[in-house]
């Protein structure tokens, strides 16, 4: 389970000056006394210096925020702030159910904060960012020591000796810390004037949300095949962190009006499925299947579902209850079908994984990922082929691939070989609840101004 530590961001931080912690900017004056002889320069903020970052006090300290250069790692920056191989060995370990701090980026953008004299510098934490509202925190202020014994292997003569060498360290407690998270509900309604995308384009509309729209009518009806004369109605979520845009959010109803006919697609919980699904104004899912591969693009299949597979790494014979789907380190590992993350956590065979429950019959288990996808995390929705995570060999793996895991009703099956393409319905004792709040939903769509 990820230790989530319950932290609050402080929109205070950038209020009282625009970029508050430029690069190599001291953020805290030193406690000691300067000399008069020697004043202290000004910064072109005058303006009390915030006292805590990312909930981290920092009276007394500096922050100084860096990015990543092409010829930089993690390793190194440890390295330049007198950190050991150990401590950094701990954090890649300690760290994984997080990111993957062995694959950084060119540019990325981390912070040291560190307590200084006149003579000496003390690192006290390094925050790395990993997303825009993400960032994992190395408290570096343990004193405690702790024993880490290796094992090295020295030939005498013919014969190999195993030494062991036991050292103590300062143990660095890791922290993930996230950014509060604004949610809108955004009304929308249009009569098509020759495209979507130049309806969208004329009222401020990014067209990738059509891609989002399509995809909650699970495809059943493409947004940008609409004409000229269609009118478009829709309600999503928009997610901000601080007035700034992040994302699209859940659409939570759409309503597509041809001369012909009128689709409707509603977001709702069925408390008999346990699952949120899409439904049409019947009550009739729109889910008729989920994905065949797990893969952005397809990938290949390694190795299938098979009860007595001989593993190639414990070279035993164990039952293989999954399906390996090869593709090279970093490919986008996509949901098979919308659903509710119940878990997105690291465990010594299964590495880095997501587990999803779709409805109360199906739930499905991605393995051996080298990181998340952005957001990813226990109780977050996401939607049929939505990247989740991306391709590695964390944990029990030979070499880069997702293994696909497939419940049906808490058994493992194999997944090639279930029917998952049947239409369904609402269950008849829910069918007036829903219509009920069919009609509520609908009303809101039709009181949406419509724009010409």
């Amino acid at each position: 389970m990820r230790k989530l530590i319950g932290l609050v961001f402080l929109s205070s931080l950038f209020v009282t000056c625009r970029n508050p912690f430029p690069a190599e900017t001291k953020v805290a004056q030193h406690n000691a006394e300067k000399s008069a002889a020697a004043p202290v320069k000004q910064t072109a903020c005058t303006d009390k210096q915030p006292s805590t970052f990312m909930d981290i006090d920092v009276n007394g300290l500096y922050v100084r925020e860096k990015e990543f250069s092409r010829k930089e790692n993690v390793e190194k920056v440890f390295r330049a702030n007198k950190l050991d191989k150990i401590q950094y060995t701990q954090f890649i370990n300690d760290s994984k159910e997080y990111y993957d701090f062995t694959s950084i980026k060119p540019r990325q953008k981390y912070f040291t904060i560190t307590k200084e004299t006149d003579s000496t510098t003390q690192l006290q934490y390094l925050v790395f960012k990993i997303s825009d509202y993400e960032y994992v925190i190395a408290n570096c202020t343990d004193t405690s020591t702790v024993p880490f014994t290796s094992e090295t292997s020295v030939r005498r003569g013919r014969r190999h000796a195993h030494i062991t060498k036991t050292e103590f360290y300062h143990p660095i407690q890791i922290a993930y810390y996230e950014k509060d998270i604004d949610t809108v509900q955004i009304k929308f309604a249009a009569v098509i004037n020759k495209s979507v995308v130049k309806t969208f384009r004329e009222n401020n509309l990014d067209p990738k949300l059509i891609e989002r729209l399509s995809a909650s009518m699970e495809n059943k009806l493409n947004i940008n095949s609409l004409r000229k004369g269609d009118t478009l109605q829709f309600i999503y979520n928009q997610l901000s962190i601080n007035g700034q845009f992040l994302d699209y959010g859940q659409v939570k109803a759409i309503c597509v009006k041809t001369k012909k006919k009128q689709f409707y697609s509603v977001d709702y919980f069925l408390n008999d499925d346990s699952s949120y699904q899409y439904l049409d104004d019947k009550g009739n899912y729109l889910k008729t299947a989920f994905l065949k591969s797990p893969l952005q693009k397809g990938g290949r299949i390694a190795s299938r579902y098979n009860l007595h597979r001989f593993h190639p790494v414990l070279q035993v014979e164990k039952a293989h209850l999954g399906t390996d789907f090869a593709a090279p380190t970093g490919s986008p590992i996509v949901a098979t079908a919308s659903g509710v993350v119940e878990a997105a956590q690291f465990t010594q065979n299964n590495g880095n994984y997501v587990k999803i429950r779709h409805d109360r019959t199906y739930e499905t288990q991605y393995l051996h990922m080298c990181r998340f996808a952005r957001g990813i995390r226990n109780g977050v929705r996401v939607r049929k082929g939505q990247v989740i995570g991306y391709v590695g060999m964390t944990g029990l793996a030979t070499g880069p691939h997702v293994c696909y895991r497939f419940w049906k009703r808490g058994v493992q099956v194999d997944p090639l070989k279930e029917k998952l393409n049947v239409l369904k319905q609402i269950p008849n004792a829910h069918l007036n609840s829903y219509l009920a709040y069919f009609k509520n939903i609908k009303d809101k769509l039709n009181s949406i101004s419509l724009i010409n």
